[in-house]
């Protein structure tokens, strides 16, 4: 079985099964036959030199051979690739240009990762990417050649739920919005780190590169960092007390994260904006709030909707590559990505010290409520939502140690459209969450004129109950109030300015 693990020699299933017992699972990058492999390398290598398909019917059969080639074709009709394949056949500059590029930094998948691509977890609760190795992971998953069947060929691991990165049998390639904007950073990022990856092919040398460019620091500082080496950091908060290690080895610890003591200790609200016309994916320098499901990623589509985390990673493509390290989230989960940049605006935004640029998204899923809203309302499933909020709010572990104040929070109806939640019940826990971070929060809401009048209802409520404990200890009373079982017609915000306070500071 050839799997990419903690080792470079290639070894028989039952050796890699038993190497990998003693660390932790890690993602599968290549077929499991060698036969297969060899046929991907033969036509990666032929789309490297040059022979790229021009029509329609050619670019389809070039993804049905990659497919086949790879263990991954399902048969059983047309390919979902045609919107896609039309697109390209009128888009001649990127089959002639950039497809041979992808091709041949997929085909150095082995020399881009030596020590393999371990999943995120309690025990590696960080993995930094290279700028150079995401584009050879989402190129490989463009052409289709990473194994789909990772739960099975890791099935010695349990049951890991694992999430697939398939753009070729869930509907990606049948979005034009989302496969345009996938190509659009393909063709990018090319021209931003295509003379260096000729410089490490020259050398053969895939390691840090030799093709130095300076980047403006956040901090007003300069960075030579060359573009194949900005850092994309990816981050497993959980409540346990945690050390996170950073690109360069330098670590960082962070404190328990105690729901009780949110909702039991008097820590003041911080400060709550309303943005009615505001966009959390224009929001850089805040953490911005991704409406996850268990599942983190946004390639489960539905033909006439783009939900929130779609666009998410529509603009953010690099993000994608979480899906081949992270298994489904746990209710004590949350997951965190440095540096996923628009794809459009790349280039520009300053970097860390750290090499990397100032984008931060939180994964956090909310409780799925469309066949039972009630669920919401039990103090346990209020405290399940305050913990994941507050996971992920944790955001950058290692943002105390750069220059500045501590980001805000861009966030909106996290839980409340597509999973069922209660809007006003959602703010409120968020807002909880955040202020035990210590972090403002800004509500953005998407031009949506039904929330006129929000933030000075809102701004009423934390000057009645100030803290953590006063605004939680009345959320439950009003949902008392209602025995335990609030109708829709409910406005928990009108119950709590009804409310007689009961101080605690």
């Amino acid at each position: 079985m050839a799997v990419l693990a903690p080792f470079v020699d290639a070894v028989g299933g039952s050796q890699v099964r038993s190497r990998r017992r003693t660390g932790g699972p890690s993602a599968v990058l290549f077929p499991e036959d060698e036969y297969d492999q060899m046929q991907v390398e033969r036509i990666l290598k032929s789309l490297e030199d040059g022979s790229v398909p021009s029509a329609a019917s050619d670019i389809e059969e070039l993804m049905r051979s990659l497919l086949q080639a790879a263990g991954n074709h399902r048969g059983g009709g047309a390919l979902r690739a045609r919107p896609l394949a039309a697109h390209l056949e009128q888009n001649p500059e990127f089959l002639t240009e950039t497809l041979p590029f992808m091709a041949s930094v997929a085909r150095h998948l082995r020399d881009l990762f030596p020590q393999g691509l371990p999943h995120l977890s309690p025990s590696n609760s960080a993995t930094h990417l290279r700028r150079i190795q995401v584009y050879a992971l989402l190129s490989a998953s463009f052409f289709g050649i990473i194994p789909h069947g990772q739960r099975d060929l890791l099935s010695d691991w349990g049951n890991l739920r694992l999430n697939a990165l398939d753009m070729h049998h869930r509907g990606f390639f049948e979005r034009a919005p989302k496969f345009q904007a996938l190509l659009a950073y393909f063709g990018a990022m090319h021209k931003r780190m295509g003379s260096c990856w000729m410089q490490m092919l020259e050398r053969n040398d895939f390691s840090e590169a030799k093709c130095p460019s300076t980047c403006l620091c956040q901090e007003g500082r300069t960075l030579d960092i060359a573009p194949v080496d900005e850092k994309i950091s990816f981050y497993l908060h959980t409540p346990e007390p945690t050390t996170f290690t950073g690109p360069k080895g330098e670590q960082v610890s962070r404190d328990k994260v105690d729901v009780d003591e949110m909702i039991t200790q008097p820590i003041p609200l911080t400060k709550l904006v309303v943005q009615l016309d505001g966009d959390i994916t224009k929001s850089d320098g805040n953490l911005q709030v991704d409406f996850a499901d268990q599942f983190v990623g946004g390639l489960a589509m539905f033909r006439d909707h783009v939900a929130q985390e779609e666009l998410l990673f529509t603009l953010r493509p690099e993000m994608l590559a979480v899906m081949l390290i992270t298994a489904a989230l746990k209710d004590h989960e949350a997951i965190v990505i440095k540096e996923g940049c628009h794809w459009s605006v790349h280039g520009r935004t300053p970097v860390d010290h750290m090499g990397r640029r100032e984008t931060t998204v939180v994964a956090i899923d909310a409780l799925e409520l469309k066949h039972d809203r009630q669920r919401q309302y039990t103090t346990k499933n209020l405290k399940r939502e305050i913990l994941k909020a507050a996971l992920g709010f944790q955001g950058d572990p290692f943002e105390d140690t750069l220059p500045g104040t501590r980001a805000g929070v861009a966030t909106g109806k996290w839980g409340c459209e597509i999973f069922g939640g209660n809007t006003q019940l959602k703010t409120l826990l968020q807002w909880i969450s955040s202020s035990g971070c210590g972090r403002d929060m800004y509500f953005m809401g998407f031009n949506d004129k039904r929330l006129a009048g929000m933030e000075k209802k809102l701004s009423e409520i934390g000057k009645r109950f100030p803290t953590t404990k006063d605004l939680f200890d009345a959320i439950v009373r009003c949902i008392e109030q209602t025995g335990g079982r609030p109708s829709r017609e409910w406005s928990l915000w009108d119950s709590l300015l009804k409310l007689e306070p009961t101080t605690s500071h």
